[in-house]
C-alpha cells in the first residue's frame, strides 16, 4: 500500500476556490465541505483549483491549498484521511482541538473507545466509528491536541 500525505501550507494569495472547504464547514466522518473520503486526486483538484500544491519529501507526498490546520492524507491515490491541527475547525457535534476529553465523552457517549496514544505516554485517542469511517481525537491525557477524520485503518497508529 502507497501512502500519500497531503498537508495544508501557508495562505496562498487570491487562490482559494469557493468548493474549498472553511470552518464553517463541520469535519463529518466522510469529509469536510465537498471533500469526500474516497475522492481521487483528479477530484480534488477539481474541487480545489490550481490552489492545490503538492511537494513531495521522504516520508510521503505533501500538499496544501491555504489552510495552516486542515490536511489531507492520500492512500493509492485516494483521499483517506482528514487531519486538523487546530483554528476553528469543528467535528459534527462541536468537538475541536483544545475541547477536553470529557467534552468529546458528552458528544458522542458511549459511542467513545479509549486507545492509548502513540507517542505520549499520558495521552489518548478517543476513537468514534462509524459504519466505515470513524473520528480520532487525540488528547494530551485531558486537552484534545489534534483530530482526524476518515476510514478507521488510518486513524490509529
Amino acid at each position: 500500500m502507497t501512502r500519500r500525505l497531503l498537508l495544508s501550507t501557508l495562505p496562498l494569495a487570491g487562490e482559494l476556490f469557493a468548493a474549498a472547504p472553511t470552518p464553517r464547514h463541520r469535519v463529518r466522518f466522510d469529509g469536510v465541505g465537498r471533500l469526500r473520503i474516497g475522492m481521487e486526486e483528479p477530484a480534488l483538484r477539481k474541487e480545489l483549483g490550481t490552489a492545490l500544491r503538492i511537494e513531495t519529501r521522504d516520508s510521503g507526498v505533501y500538499a496544501g491549498w491555504g489552510d495552516p490546520f486542515l490536511g489531507l492524507l492520500l492512500v493509492d491515490g485516494a483521499l483517506a484521511r482528514i487531519d486538523v491541527g487546530g483554528g476553528r475547525w469543528r467535528t459534527v457535534g462541536g468537538g475541536r482541538v483544545g475541547s477536553l476529553e470529557t467534552e468529546i465523552r458528552a458528544i458522542f457517549k458511549n459511542r467513545v473507545e479509549v486507545k492509548p496514544h502513540t507517542y505520549d505516554p499520558r495521552g489518548h485517542v478517543l476513537l468514534v466509528r462509524g459504519k466505515v469511517h470513524a473520528l480520532a481525537f487525540e488528547t494530551d491525557g485531558d486537552v484534545v491536541t489534534g483530530l482526524r477524520a476518515g476510514m478507521q485503518e488510518t486513524l490509529l497508529g
